[in-house]
């Protein structure tokens, strides 16, 4: 890992902070980044908002937000193997919406299958789920009309009486 000067975190780029360095932080974090935020002076610094994949949980990845200090990231290119043995999860990339695991809009086929497993038995959930996530995109797309908006996010979900 190399030290980037602190304009240089990307989309798609691995870093790694230890525990002092991030809010509520308990030890040192890989996380693959799928969107940057914004950033914050404080008396200690500046920090920056970073939402990704937190790699090497024994669980498997999963989605996370964090507030960083920025002098402290280490940063690892996305052009090199963020981590082999952990594939890239099908989650949304922001603001184009576009699924950090295959590229395609998101939600995505793979997404959209597991979601139907995970919420089999509650679509209404599923639907709120996915409602949460369609008022997002919608400040993220403005020039998608809300019937692409609609189709794209809970129109493939409709609910489907037993």
């Amino acid at each position: 890992m190399t030290r980037r000067r602190q304009s240089a975190v990307r989309v798609g780029d691995v870093v790694t902070i230890d525990g002092q360095h991030y809010c509520f932080g308990l030890g040192r974090l890989a996380l693959r980044v799928i969107e940057v935020g914004r950033r914050e002076r404080h008396s200690d610094g500046v920090w920056i908002h970073l939402r990704g994949v937190e790699l090497g949980r024994p669980n498997g990845p999963r989605q996370r937000r964090v507030l960083v200090r920025l002098a402290s990231l280490r940063v690892r290119r996305a052009a090199q193997p963020a981590n082999l043995e952990v594939p890239t999860p099908h989650v949304p990339v922001r603001p184009p919406w576009t699924c950090a695991g295959c590229g395609q809009e998101w939600p995505c086929p793979d997404r959209r299958r597991r979601l139907l497993i995970e919420y089999a038995d509650d679509r209404l959930s599923l639907a709120f789920y996915l409602g949460l996530y369609l008022a997002d995109a919608a400040a993220d797309l403005p020039d998608l009309s809300a019937d692409r908006l609609h189709d794209r996010f809970l129109g493939w979900a409709r609910f489907r009486p037993p």
